[in-house]
């Protein structure tokens, strides 16, 4: 994947074919729903099982995922069970995420180090963050460094850590 600006997502929002960027009809319809700012879609899950609103497969473009979900004015919960490792995915995704304005919970689990401390950096962004639930990651150091330097930034106005 070539690396994207988030002005490249700006220009091509409305023209992109979601089947094409796509593991699955069931990525593409929520995906939609995002790009279609659907206010019923308040939570999102992202992982690997069946019952994830995006089940993360070869072929979804995690950038434009994190795109969709920046720009959705009514995401509120975002639960991420999953990640791939590669660093260019996980960097445009979080860039979406950095971007919202409406996230004010997400969990974070069984993720790699780069997962845990690409999100956790995106977390600097969000200062309308309330709660933040920590689950079972592979976490180094350098992740648990980034955690803390969030924390102590008090850009993000926690009221509720779970670890």
């Amino acid at each position: 994947m070539e690396h994207r600006d988030h002005n490249y997502y700006e220009a091509n929002a409305a023209d992109v074919n979601l089947e094409e960027i796509t593991s699955s009809a069931k990525n593409a319809k929520n995906l939609q729903r995002l790009r279609d700012g659907d206010p019923r879609l308040s939570d999102f899950d992202l992982g690997r099982g069946f019952f994830s609103d995006f089940c993360v497969g070869e072929g979804d473009d995690l950038g434009w995922l994190g795109y969709f979900i920046g720009k959705s004015e009514y995401l509120q919960i975002l639960v991420i069970y999953y990640l791939p490792d590669g660093e260019q995915q996980m960097h445009a995704f979080s860039e979406g995420i950095a971007r919202s304005k409406s996230i004010r919970y997400i969990k974070i689990n069984n993720l790699s180090n780069d997962g845990f401390t690409s999100i956790v950096r995106a977390l600097g962004s969000l200062s309308q963050l309330e709660e933040l639930t920590i689950g079972r990651n592979t976490v180094d150091p350098d992740g648990w460094y980034e955690l803390r330097t969030l924390l102590e930034s008090e850009v993000c106005k926690l009221q509720v850590l779970c670890l």
